[in-house]
């Protein structure tokens, strides 16, 4: 029955570490860099030294929950071995269309479960100190935008100044900037088509950005020949691509010299979706300002924070 379905006999004797090697290769030219890497990862790392050897046609429901078990048993946190899990079920599902193997074992495996993780963030207090102590800050309008827009810090760092509608008052989100392989940054579309959408700016949001374009105007002066222009709105000094680490340094340093709580750069977006809530803001509105593809998303992270609703 294999083989009347094209099943070969080198097909039957590929080893998991065989065929992943070949899977991974294929993955790096059709997918986004970030989520190649994080598949090359996890199966360099959990999946292979465990599985590794075993013939892919061996390969059993049985096996796949001991490795999660032996990775629980090592301490492995449940969010990596979901992604683990990720990874394995996307190869198996490859191996299957290939005619490699007759069904994908992940099938019949529960994908683990994850419990969420609660974040800190600002109270209303804290944010105004915070936007208090970045004032005259070359990235002053990149954390006044990170605190008022809930956008990520890939999505602001990806923003140009075309995104910027100067009559509407709107930011159009149409990329952000990742990490890729060699260190260097590239440019990638968002990873949703929910992710692409236009934000609405405040008078304040504004005037920010015009006076970070003049502050761009004269950077531009003094780095004459050595300016890079790329159209984007947050740039080294010299015009390139900003740094993300850099950026997260600047806002670690921040924190620390305001006495401000120790929170991650990402935490700003939990801030800005969390206070929008709790002022009573139609989840609708910030479903669409988050880039979620549906409100149960942003209800489901952000529900513990709308106290308003009890109130009402």
């Amino acid at each position: 029955n294999k083989i009347e379905h094209g099943m070969t006999f080198d097909a039957t004797q590929l080893t998991l570490e065989r065929y992943m090697e070949s899977w991974l290769t294929g993955k790096d030219l059709s997918i986004r860099q970030n989520t190649a890497r994080n598949y090359r990862r996890y199966a360099e790392q959990d999946i292979l030294p465990v599985i590794g050897k075993m013939r892919l046609q061996n390969i059993l429901p049985a096996h796949i929950r001991q490795l999660y078990l032996r990775m629980q048993a090592e301490g492995t946190g449940s969010r990596t071995i979901q992604l683990v899990h990720a990874t394995l079920h996307c190869a198996l599902k490859q191996a299957v269309k290939e005619r490699l193997i007759g069904y994908n074992p992940m099938d019949a495996v529960e994908r683990p479960k994850v419990e969420t993780k609660e974040f800190h963030i600002f109270t209303e207090s804290q944010a105004r100190t915070f936007l208090e102590a970045t004032s005259g800050h070359p990235y002053e309008a990149l954390f006044y935008l990170a605190l008022t827009t809930g956008l990520r810090k890939g999505e602001l760092l990806g923003l140009m100044w075309d995104d910027v509608d100067w009559e509407k008052g709107t930011l159009r989100v149409e990329r952000q900037l990742q990490q890729a392989y060699n260190s260097s940054a590239v440019l990638v579309p968002t990873k949703t088509r929910s992710g692409r959408r236009q934000i609405k700016l405040g008078k304040i949001g504004m005037a920010m950005l015009e006076a970070h374009r003049q502050r761009q105007e004269a950077q531009k002066t003094m780095a004459g020949d050595i300016w890079k222009e790329n159209g984007m709105i947050f740039t080294t000094n010299i015009g390139t691509y900003a740094s993300q680490s850099k950026v997260s340094k600047e806002f670690k340093r921040i924190l620390r010299e305001n006495s401000l709580p120790d929170i991650r750069f990402h935490d700003l977006r939990h801030t800005s979706l969390s206070l929008l809530l709790d002022m009573g803001t139609p989840v609708n509105t910030v479903q669409h300002r988050a880039g979620h593809s549906k409100a149960s998303v942003t209800t489901d992270i952000y529900g513990h924070v709308m106290a308003h609703s009890q109130d009402a």
